[in-house]
Formats: C-alpha cells, structure tokens, sequence
C-alpha cells in the first residue's frame, strides 16, 4: 500500500546519470563535517540520545505542521503517533551546495508483515518554514514494497510523486543512498542504481532524513543507524 496517491500530473524524463563534481572525506563516530561547501561532508552514527535530534546544532526542523526526528543510542526514528495523516517527522542539514548526496544505513527492528505503512526516507534540497516544507522525499517501504520519489510543494499534505519502483527486500545493514546534480535525482541500493527522474522544480535546499508511519506501526520498527551527505 504507497502512502502517497498521484495529486498532480506531471511530466517526468528519464535521463543519463550526471556524473558529481567532487566529493568531501568520509568520517565516522560522533557528527563530523568537514570540507568547503563543494566537497562538504556530514556523517553521524547517532550517538547519544536526543529527541528532537541536535547533535549541536547540526539539524534543523521548522515546520510546525510536521514532527521530528529522534535518536536513541545509535538509531533514528520518527516519533509521530501514525495518525497525523502526511505529518512526516524529518530533520535536515544546513550549508550544502545544490548537488548533493544523502546515504544511510536502514535498521529493521520488526518482523511483523502487515499493511501498516512504514517509511524510512532520504531528503534532498529540503527547505522550510512554519507552514511549508520544500524539497525531494525518496521513501523506503519497510517490505519493499515501492521506493517513492515525491516533490513536496510547501503546505501540508501537498506533494506530487514523480516516480515509483520495486525495490530490494530491505534488510538491517542495507544502504540506501539518493542523489541530484543539475535536475536529476538518482537512487541507490546497496551501490546498484535503482531508479532515475529529473524535475527542475528546485535548484537548491540542503539534505536530510524522515520517517513515516501508519498507526498502529511503532516508530522504532525502521529507521537508521548511520547517515552522511555530501556537497557533490
């Protein structure tokens, strides 16, 4: 079952792979970020336990229409109640130039196999304000069920999807990885491509994280153990 019928029409173009203009240091532990803003990198196991997520200052989250992220001794979730309707929790970065990368390493904490949605989700070119919230959603489903790449358009509950495939059955430890350079978003799993679309809809915003839940789903059933972006 997708979260997210079709609400626009849309035209979407299959294009070739651009290739990323460079690529900052990789770092592990606590948060790290490092680089100018072309090679800029992030990356966090997601020590320690915070809710809304911090990691001194490094996130951010607006939005007064959405929830927040959590992390709890190496894991991020979400903590909505699953009744909220599209009330996604995210959190996102700040700082990165308009081509950018976001990875993260999935945790599937449940083997429970029913129709209750469960997202863990990449952000790109994310960007809000009390009552918007702009930029590129690629949801997981926690059965595999679809990989989703959504436009949101600003107020709550308006978002277009632009394109949506079968997936690989996650699995802890599986990484799944999004990028976009110029107009094109391209999406990764475990290092093999597994979707492509362009929209010019948005030229800049920075990376970041969300999770989405159908009640009665518990937050802590999928999330992640580690993320890193990067400014391509």
């Amino acid at each position: 079952m997708t979260k997210r019928p079709l609400r626009t029409a849309i035209c979407v173009t299959a294009v070739a792979l651009f290739a990323a203009c460079g690529k900052g240091g990789s770092y592990g532990g606590t948060p790290a970020q490092t680089g100018s803003a072309q090679g800029i990198t992030f990356t966090t196991n997601f020590a320690g336990i915070e809710s809304p997520i911090s990691e001194n200052g490094a996130w951010h989250h607006t939005g007064l229409d959405w929830t927040r992220v959590a992390k709890a001794s190496g894991f991020a979730h979400g903590t909505q109640t699953g009744n909220g309707s599209y009330d996604d929790s995210y959190a996102y970065l700040s700082g990165f130039p308009a081509n950018q990368s976001a990875s993260a390493t999935i945790v599937l904490n449940t083997s429970v196999n029913d129709s209750n949605t469960r997202e863990a989700e990449l952000l790109l070119r994310w960007s809000d304000a009390d009552h918007s919230a702009t930029g590129y959603e690629i949801n997981l489903h926690y059965l595999g069920a679809y990989v989703q790449i959504v436009r949101w358009n600003g107020l709550f509950g308006m978002f277009t999807e632009l394109l949506s495939v079968t997936p690989p059955t996650p699995k802890t430890g599986d990484v799944f990885k999004a990028t976009i350079v110029g107009n094109v978003i391209t999406v990764f799993y475990n290092g093999a491509q597994i979707a492509q679309v362009a929209d010019p809809t948005y030229a800049t915003g920075n990376p970041g994280m969300g999770f989405f839940i159908r009640a009665p789903a518990a937050n802590t059933d999928f999330g992640f153990s580690s993320f890193t972006a990067t400014g391509l």
